[in-house]
């Protein structure tokens, strides 16, 4: 993490927005929601807008803001489309952007054996298939980065380790030492480095997938902050976390993107790492849906492979 963090409250960000954007006045402000990167506020009722709080997440903002134009034409999915670009000021010294709200919540809201799986997976597997075989030649010149596997997988493995104290306090029930054992062990690896230069969201978790509870329909992807050239099972990985297994495989019969042999073995141990990250921020920020969700993903994925 780089940069002091700032923090648009709702009286900065009305303030921000209505001076800059006069034709939103007057701005309306709800809240939408505030991770460790960014705060997002839905204005009018209209507009996701979304404030970076660290100058490195100021700076993931303006990669989606050069790459969506050129993703959403072809996605088989809604793609969040920026229409306001905030400058910084001596109020707010970051770029902020706001967004058309796309329809639906995040799927992180509803519980996962209530979703209709065998439905969505093949809309998440042509996604994936279509994102993955991007040719990457046309977002080099953007600003899109490499993301190294083998760095990933170390920095989210030692992570996870040091969350595991939350993950005790929360649920002393659980088989922490399984889980530890599972966590600490040696992690699979890429071994065919080509796989590592596909584009990749990045952050596929169910927070970051919108559906429509009562159609059933999955109605965008959002956040696309982590974007990057790098290893596909970290897509897949969003996929573990939420869904198990069964999603997985869903999803991979529809899917025609690389799939190497130890694909799933990458993507469930970085599900299981995120598991134990979510435990720790939903303890931090008093978000008791990413501590279930952290809590689902340690069972799932480390029994999976016990």
């Amino acid at each position: 993490m780089t940069g002091a963090r700032v923090h648009a409250d709702p009286a900065l960000a009305t303030h921000l927005i209505a001076a800059q954007f006069p034709e939103l006045h007057p701005v309306g402000l709800e809240y939408l929601g505030q991770g460790c990167d960014s705060v997002a506020w839905l204005v009018n009722g209209e507009w996701v807008f979304r404030f970076p709080q660290r100058e490195d997440v100021e700076r993931q903002l303006l990669l989606e803001l050069r790459i969506l134009p050129e993703l959403i034409p072809g996605s088989p999915l809604p793609l969040p489309c920026y229409r306001f670009h905030g400058k910084p000021s001596a109020d707010f010294p970051r770029h902020f952007a706001g967004y058309p709200l796309l329809p639906g919540i995040p799927a992180l809201q509803l519980d996962p054996p209530r979703l209709p799986f065998d439905r969505w997976a093949p809309q998440l597997g042509h996604f994936l298939s279509w994102l993955h075989r991007f040719p990457a030649h046309r977002l080099a010149p953007l600003g899109v980065e490499q993301h190294d596997p083998d760095e990933l997988i170390d920095e989210v493995q030692a992570d996870a380790l040091d969350d595991l104290a939350a993950v005790a306090r929360v649920a002393p029930d659980r088989p922490m030492h399984q889980w530890r054992q599972y966590l600490s062990g040696r992690p699979p690896r890429l071994t065919h480095s080509g796989t590592a230069q596909m584009l990749i969201h990045g952050d596929l978790a169910a927070e970051h997938v919108l559906c429509d509870p009562e159609r059933w329909e999955i109605t965008g992807i959002i956040d696309w902050s982590e974007i990057g050239l790098g290893d596909p099972a970290v897509d897949f990985a969003g996929l573990y976390h939420w869904g198990g297994q069964p999603l997985v495989e869903q999803v991979l019969a529809s899917y025609d993107g690389p799939i190497d042999p130890e694909l799933r073995a990458r993507a469930n141990f970085l599900a299981a790492c995120r598991g134990a990250a979510d435990v720790a921020f939903g303890l931090e920020m008093k978000r008791p849906e990413y501590v279930a969700a952290g809590l689902r993903a340690l069972d799932q994925c480390i029994e999976l492979r016990a």
